[in-house]
């Protein structure tokens, strides 16, 4: 039988709801103990429940439970003022707020403020995964802490991995924790002492000092980089960093990123150091210079990059890159660290889909494209201007060729009325610049226009016919420009055409294995034969700012044969039905040309390309490979080869090594990477990359990592060609972590 308690004070309505109570011995339940129906609604159960009208007092006992709204009390016994809302509670006390609780022995508490007093108590905050402990606790506000002398931790158990204990702890959910006198605790080893702490406790976005990186090389010595991030709107934020190496001074940097809508957005960086070392080549400064590039004397160094991209309404849009670097040297010695190239390189590539220019690339891209597309057209306007960082930090003749601007209109395939005869355009227009001229490098505009026709024709039952014929009118505007015959006409023209045609198949079988791997497995073969023509012109008189303005005789058949095997496999649905899954797990293209047009040199005939292969093999969840193949008739050698393989496991094993070579540019380079998970917790890892020319290590690493449910760890060592460094980290989840691998 379960007895209400109403907001009547009358001392017979007391008196009656007691006399309940007694006679049930079952649980009570105390309805709404609220005079204002704004305030929160209040109610009390209990095995038993006393009432001091007097005091507006409530005394519970024995499996009392208070709630209202998002807060609930439990404990063994409970004084609750109706007037006051203050609530004094002991033996086994849990009082749960939200998604955090709090465990303790006793408890003065108000329930409105959620402001008391906590004796040997622990806070749990579940967001974190975060404990406060202490003798002595102050809640002194409804996400604020303080203790006298605690502990903090977000492992699990009586004896933590780690804690910080403290004589003055002070926590702010969605802020931060400062302690005073802390002592780092490996599970009852202390290992660490500090007088002051103060560390994160949040999981939103919100202003506040990062995890700083510590490092030490032989170019930076030692190297420590502190990261402060500001929210500063809801669609703005940025970070500053304070970067100090004990070798090379201060490095300071920003980013600052916004979102306009839901199509507009951007990113800038921006990095600065008073360098205290050059690199000009002299054995007093070798260490700080590279061999592949100029001699630096420059103290002042810095690297801007930006992206934005921006609506600009009826389906136009806009791209905008920005990268300008003081040195050719910089991202070289800067590849690493919270704003180095790798870091800049991926952030950009995961948010906007457009990378930087390689990090030992000396001319730097700057872009302005404005674009539209349509169903079967697109349009792209771009304003190109490539920054030779070498020529400007040389002070040296600057004939990088610039792009401004040039606009381009292109249409997708598309049928011609009902003819069955399709056809594609590509059209543009661009305005050719350079900084410095020379008597063949000048400047002027170009027009091309390049129409595109095809015939697809199926013959028969299983063969697949297409010819086509392109034709191509150029026209060129030039000032000071002479060509070899002492022609020196503004305005020169151009037309030619281009044929072909090509003949393919398909073959296909399915097979029926049953087995796990898939229950059916098509084969699918394309033999292919094509051909191209471009007839030779004399092309001596015509300004060469890019192929398009000499483009190359062709006379020549492909052919190609590709294999293609796709593995099916039924799948039961969330809902209880079935489909089907198809992946490719081979993939095989081999392929060679054959110039009718013969080509000779002094020593032999190269009328015969090297025979290619392109090939990709997923055959399992954990096994994938690739290779890419060209092997010379003439030579019988390979001339390229880009061969690489993973291979992993359940555990988290994993070993990957990847071959590339290219004749052509002398380069065979080879990269190794294993990683063996020792036990659950404990992984560690090699990587070796070699330059197999010249019998040179490009870079190694080797480290070891730690990885358990409260804490981190990593200790990594780095060697390459022209620097030796040592980074670690060490995270202890839930107030962050020191370093970085």
């Amino acid at each position: 039988m379960f007895c209400l308690l109403s907001q009547i004070r009358l001392p017979l309505m007391v008196a009656i709801t007691l006399l309940c109570c007694l006679i049930s011995a079952r649980t009570v339940i105390a309805g709404p103990l609220t005079q204002d129906p704004k305030d929160v609604i209040w109610n009390i159960s209990a095995l038993k429940v006393t009432y001091d009208d007097k005091r507006e007092l409530y005394i519970a006992q024995d499996n009392v439970v208070i709630t209202g709204g998002l807060t609930r009390l439990e404990a063994d016994y409970v004084e609750f003022s109706n007037k006051t809302k203050d609530a004094f509670a002991k033996g086994n006390v849990l009082l749960i707020s939200g998604q955090d609780s709090i465990t303790c022995d006793e408890m003065h508490i108000n329930l409105l403020t959620e402001q008391g007093t906590i004796k040997k108590g622990t806070i749990f905050i579940q967001e974190n995964n975060f404990y406060i402990n202490g003798e002595n606790i102050q809640k002194t506000g409804k996400f604020t802490y303080s203790a006298d002398k605690g502990s903090i931790t977000s492992c699990n158990g009586e004896n933590p991995d780690w804690k910080i204990t403290g004589k003055k702890i002070r926590v702010t959910i969605e802020g931060y924790g400062y302690a005073n006198d802390t002592v780092l605790w490996a599970r009852k080893v202390p290992v660490l002492y500090s007088p002051f702490l103060s560390f994160p406790v949040k999981a939103k976005r919100q202003t506040g000092l990062l995890a700083p990186r510590l490092t030490s090389s032989d170019r930076k010595g030692f190297e420590y980089e502190q990261p402060l991030f500001i929210a500063i709107s809801r669609n703005m934020d940025a970070t500053l960093y304070t970067d100090y190496m004990s070798e090379r001074g201060t490095k300071v940097a920003g980013e600052f990123r916004y979102v306009l809508d839901n199509k507009s957005k951007g990113s800038v960086f921006l990095d600065y150091l008073d360098d205290s070392k050059i690199g000009d080549g002299t054995e007093a400064n070798e260490n700080y210079s590279y061999d592949s590039t100029s001699p630096r004397t420059n103290k002042d160094r810095y690297w801007f990059r930006m992206k934005h991209d921006q609506d600009l309404g009826n389906g136009f849009s806009a791209k905008l890159d920005l990268d300008i670097v003081s040195d050719a040297d910089y991202l070289l010695e800067f590849k690493d660290g919270f704003t180095g190239y790798d870091a800049t390189n991926q952030y950009f590539d995961s948010a906007f889909g457009r990378s930087l220019d390689e990090y030992d690339d000396t001319t730097r891209t700057n872009s302005l494209i404005v674009s539209k597309s349509w169903s079967n057209y697109s349009f792209n306007a771009q304003t190109l201007w490539y920054d030779n960082v070498v020529a400007r930090q040389d002070d040296t003749a600057d004939t990088t060729l610039q792009t401004l601007p040039s606009m381009e209109l292109d249409s997708s395939r598309q049928e011609i009325g009902k003819s069955s005869l399709y056809y594609t355009m590509d059209s543009e227009f661009r305005s050719f610049y350079r900084q410095d001229t020379t008597d063949t490098l000048v400047n002027g505009q170009r027009i091309d226009l390049y129409p595109k026709f095809y015939l697809p024709t199926k013959l028969g039952k299983s063969f697949f016919f297409e010819p086509f014929i392109g034709t191509r009118g150029t026209a060129w505007h030039t000032q000071s420009f002479t060509d070899p015959h002492g022609d020196s006409d503004d305005f020169r023209t151009r037309a030619t055409y281009d044929l072909g045609a090509q003949l393919s198949t398909s073959i296909s079988r399915v097979f029926t294995p049953n087995n796990s791997f898939a229950d059916k497995i098509k084969h699918t073969m394309v033999p292919k034969l094509e051909y191209s023509y471009q007839p030779n012109i004399d092309q001596d008189d015509f300004p060469q700012f890019d192929s398009i303005d000499n483009i190359a005789e062709e006379n020549q058949v492909t052919w190609s044969l590709t294999n293609s095997f796709i593995a099916r496999n039924p799948i039961t649905n969330p809902d209880g039905t079935t489909s089907n899954q198809y992946k490719e797990f081979i993939w095989l293209k081999l392929y060679q040309s054959y110039n009718v047009t013969t080509e000779r040199d002094d020593t032999q005939l190269k009328s015969w390309s090297d025979i290619t292969l392109e090939s990709e093999f997923n055959f399992f969840k954990y096994l994938s490979m690739t290779a890419d193949l060209s092997w010379s008739p003439y030579t019988a050698q390979f001339t390229n080869s880009k061969v690489g393989t993973s291979i992993s496991d359940k555990r988290g094993d994993s070993i990957g090594t990847y071959y590339l070579y290219n004749s052509d540019d002398s380069l065979e380079t080879w990269y190794s990477k294993i990683d063996i998970k020792l036990t659950r917790y404990l992984t560690t890892y090699f990587s070796l990359e070699s330059d197999l020319a010249t019998n040179k290590t490009i870079e190694s690493r080797v480290g070891i990592t730690i990885d358990q449910d409260c804490w981190g760890m990593g200790l990594e060592y780095k060697e390459a060609s022209a620097d030796k460094s040592i980074a670690f980290l060490i995270i202890l989840k839930g107030i962050g972590g020191f370093g970085t691998l």
